[in-house]
């Protein structure tokens, strides 16, 4: 009886859109890829604050246009799996690709660095894995901290007498990284235990790494050894 009601209730739906079905499935692909043209615009409007940030809190030297030579790449899918913290890359050493590259999801975003490489493929450790931490700077008044990897990322050891606030624009300051580059921004503050000398906040970033289709590589950054 119920197979019986499924099958009117096709007819009637065929019989009702018929030729309007294939425009409903038009819409709904096109509202999906309104939704990615808005990530990649989020994204492009972060990249541009963040050269702003640069070019007026950081600088003290002539701003040099086209500094980073960046090279654009595809990035693997990771689903169905949960592994959000490594991403892995189209390119590779025949593409000129080197381990220790650094990798961003937008010019002046860091993201990421290249630790293991073939031919044709490299995967990035990113801001949201265990292993990666970085020293960084906070807001206009340059507040130290320490940027610990994770889902989401925290920001550590920093001296609780100094002002931090919501909103504010965390930057590299890690020599292995260009400086100045956007992490982030602050989302919560944590400073209840008034044992801890220091107290911590969350890293807010305006992308989720699932969401990425392209990063790119900078060709031209060489890490400094210690």
């Amino acid at each position: 009886m119920n197979l019986i009601r499924i099958a009117i209730l096709v007819i009637l739906i065929i019989a009702l859109f018929g030729s309007n079905l294939n425009f409903i499935k038009e819409k709904i692909l096109s509202s999906a890829n309104v939704q990615s043209e808005i990530s990649k615009l989020e994204l492009e409007n972060d990249s541009l604050k963040a050269q702003i940030f640069i070019n007026e809190n950081l600088s003290g030297k002539e701003i040099r246009e086209n500094t980073w030579d960046y090279f654009n790449t595809k990035v693997f899918s990771n689903y169905p799996f949960n592994n959000q913290s490594l991403i892995a890359i189209n390119a590779g050493i025949n593409d000129g690709l080197a381990v220790n590259q650094v990798v961003v999801s937008a010019a002046n975003i860091l993201l990421g660095q290249i630790i293991k490489i073939n031919q044709n493929a490299s995967l990035v450790r990113t801001i949201f894995d265990n292993n990666f931490n970085i020293a960084v700077k906070i807001g206009d008044n340059k507040v130290n901290a320490l940027l610990r990897g994770g889902l989401p990322p925290t920001l550590e050891m920093i001296e609780k007498n100094k002002n931090i606030k919501n909103g504010d624009i965390v930057y590299n300051a890690d020599q292995n990284f260009p400086y100045g580059f956007k992490l982030g921004e602050i989302q919560i503050i944590n400073s209840e235990n008034a044992a801890e000398p220091f107290k911590k906040a969350f890293l807010k970033t305006d992308y989720s790494i699932g969401s990425l289709e392209d990063v790119f590589v900078i060709k031209n950054f060489e890490v400094l050894n210690k």
